[in-house]
């Protein structure tokens, strides 16, 4: 694609040669003749001015600084982005039901859909139109799914989830399982029916093996363009807020309450009930057992403010050493004030 074309498909400022075929875009430590880059600031200012690539996409304040020609961005990392998504489309198969499919036939399907084989969709669901759907996905019954849904293979749905337009189910994941709910009695463990239900807003991707559990009465909640990364266990009567993510191993307990924005770290936990406000940002491996103020950054087990936290995670290979240096001074004040063992 030429320099030019590229600019004006980005909405872009270009500064240097519009004829420049770009090739492909690459990472800025490897980048070649022809490949496009980014870079976001100034700490990556000298691996800039060495690159051999064809074209930059960077901030204003860097555009001197590359040898190269430069689309002028605020946001070079999501221009970056547009441009992977340009040169690389994902795939999508041809519209078209597979003869191994099963629906119902009460079923409502949209235009243009692309069902896969072994799919398997059971009485009263409706579909929106431009679904694409991979083999082996289960449907449960009483799903409601807008329009451009993606579903990849080994998705299991359960009954009565409703999902919103333009979501995305990664390989694998689970939504509407039945919610963890025992109580002891007579000596024994009595489930709880989990009659309540899931609910996905618009844009949301929930990541493969990921699990949302419904809630034991009402709904698990996931809000518009939240992002959910693999592995992550959403309880029931939990609910997410908008564009919060989660990376991978997340696991939210019972009927917790996440704001907007946030985003947790790989493998950090929430016990149940807690509420969490927006903008919250959790340090990977952290444990929450209670509530969080807005716009807080926490860290550790119990989690704590994430300075203090670093304090502490810093002190902790000094501990032994400490203890031996308190141990020797408590012999030595014993021996000053004549004190036995």
């Amino acid at each position: 694609m030429k320099l030019r074309e590229l600019a004006s498909t980005l909405g872009l400022e270009m500064r240097g040669d519009g004829e420049r075929e770009i090739v492909s875009p690459a990472p800025l430590e490897a980048a070649g003749p022809g490949a496009i880059i980014f870079v976001v600031g100034a700490k990556y200012a000298a691996n800039l001015r060495a690159t051999a690539a064809a074209c930059a996409i960077v901030p204003a304040e860097l555009a001197d600084e590359a040898p190269c020609a430069v689309l002028i961005s605020t946001n070079p990392a999501a221009d970056f982005a547009r441009v992977l998504e340009i040169f690389f489309p994902p795939y999508r198969p041809a519209p078209g039901i597979d003869a191994s499919a099963r629906i119902a036939a009460d079923a409502k399907i949209g235009d243009h859909a692309s069902i896969g084989a072994g799919v398997a969709i059971a009485s009263d669901v409706t579909i929106g139109r431009d679904a694409v759907i991979y083999p082996n996905v289960t449907i449960y019954p009483g799903v409601r799914i807008g329009g451009g849904f993606v579903c990849h293979s080994g998705v299991s749905i359960r009954e009565g989830v409703t999902i919103g337009n333009r979501v995305t189910l990664l390989n694998g994941c689970v939504i509407g399982a039945d919610g963890f709910g025992f109580v002891e009695y007579r000596g024994g463990l009595v489930k709880i029916p989990q009659v309540g239900s899931v609910i996905i807003e618009d844009e949301v991707e929930v990541g493969a093996n990921a699990t949302i559990d419904r809630a034991t009465m009402g709904a698990t909640i996931i809000r518009r363009a939240a992002k959910l990364d693999n592995m992550v266990h959403i309880g029931h009567n939990c609910e997410v807020g908008e564009y919060s993510r989660f990376a991978a191993q997340v696991g939210l307990a019972g009927s917790v309450r996440v704001g907007q924005w946030c985003q947790f770290g790989g493998q950090s936990g929430l016990a149940d009930h807690a509420r969490i406000g927006d903008r919250v940002r959790v340090v990977a491996q952290s444990g929450i057992p209670h509530d969080v103020d807005a716009d807080a950054t926490v860290g550790g087990t119990p989690a704590m403010e994430v300075r203090a936290w670093r304090r502490m995670a810093a002190m902790l290979p000094r501990l032994p050493e400490l203890a031996r240096r308190i141990r020797a001074l408590e012999k030595r004040i014993r021996i000053r004030d004549g004190i036995a063992d």
